[in-house]
């Protein structure tokens, strides 16, 4: 393909690395333009967007891959892979699509958390690919099932754009759900907190004309059924239980969770608080003024633990038109007394 028209699957995380198996974890995302009937048809794969990729890490060969959906929408799957050593044991009652092979309580190689913008957790065997099991979280409508002996995974039929100009109502948004701002694991209680946002789009099929990377364009707006834009989900890695779920006006941002039993993390509307991990019940706040915009982190220095983070440019604020931060850029660092 010549140069000018290499345009997409992009990669835009870091990646995640076994030094046992000498694997590497990389998601990728949708390819460009988003919708497929601009690309070849949409009954084809377009390998390998929006896919987990297990790359040698000596030869960078395909170990092997799992795509996490044909996208249309522009639901990006490159986010944090998180590599846990678990007991494998979904419940039911909680997760939607569970592999039928699973021996419940297995202890397995996985790879799990929320890859992408849609908000699904996915568990793969790390070692194989093999898809154990998966279960979606804030409000989405483009995935209508999951094969779960094979992990194939089935798009909403009503939602694929097959012309130019058609308007679907999508869930999440082109910017999630899920988005970049990362989450956390403790091994501490073995779940994973996710800070996710409740918004869908109106989003509409642009022609071979389009001048737009993706040609699609979108309107925001709040999911059906709440009014509360932000949220963190902390989900057990072995059942893929909700163990609690924080709401509020604001979206949430990037989170980081300590050995201390803690989960740090902020808000477009400048508050920053800290978690209990068990029960999500807030026990600390402080109101920085400006958007939290960056990836909270803890740190020690003779023996003194310390907690940074950055604020800047908000993102998702004119979902909440009555919430007025700063713009300030600052960093901010804290400790307990001495």
């Amino acid at each position: 393909m010549p140069f000018e028209e290499r345009k997409h699957v992009g990669a835009w995380m870091v990646p995640s690395y076994d030094p046992e198996l000498n694997l590497v974890y990389i998601g990728t995302s949708v390819t460009s333009p988003a919708p497929k009937f601009l690309i070849g048809g949409t009954d084809l794969q377009h390998l390998y967007h929006n896919s987990t990729l297990a790359l040698d890490a000596d030869t960078g060969e395909i170990a092997w891959y799992y795509q996490h959906m044909n996208d249309h929408w522009d639901l990006d799957h490159p986010f944090e892979r998180l590599l846990v050593d678990t007991a494998v044991a979904p419940d039911a009652d909680a997760v939607e699509w569970i592999n039928p092979r699973l021996n419940p309580g297995e202890i397995r190689k996985v790879m799990t958390g929320i890859p992408g913008k849609t908000g699904v957790v996915y568990t793969l065997d790390r070692e194989t690919g093999e898809f154990l099991w998966a279960r979606p979280t804030i409000t989405q409508n483009v995935i209508s099932g999951i094969d779960g002996a094979t992990g194939a995974v089935t798009e909403n039929p009503e939602l694929i754009f097959t012309a130019e100009g058609q308007e679907m109502l999508t869930c999440p948004h082109a910017t999630g759900g899920k988005d970049w701002e990362a989450g956390a694991y403790s091994p501490l209680t073995n779940m994973m907190y996710m800070p996710l946002r409740n918004v869908c789009a109106n989003m509409r099929a642009e022609g071979p004309d389009s001048t737009s990377i993706y040609a699609i364009q979108w309107r925001a707006r709040i999911a059906p059924g709440t009014d509360q834009v932000g949220s963190v989900h902390a989900i057990s890695a072995e059942t893929g239980v909700s163990a609690w779920v924080h709401e509020q006006r604001a979206a949430t941002m990037s989170l980081v969770a300590t050995g201390g039993g803690l989960v740090f993390g902020g808000d477009v509307n400048g508050r920053f608080r800290a978690f209990d991990d068990t029960t999500g019940e807030i026990l600390w706040e402080i109101n920085l003024g400006s958007p939290v915009s960056g990836f909270p982190i803890s740190y020690a220095v003779d023996g003194r633990q310390y907690v940074a983070v950055s604020t800047g440019t908000a993102r998702f604020i004119n979902l909440t038109p009555e919430l007025h931060p700063s713009a300030g850029n600052n960093l901010f660092v804290f400790a307990l007394p001495e």
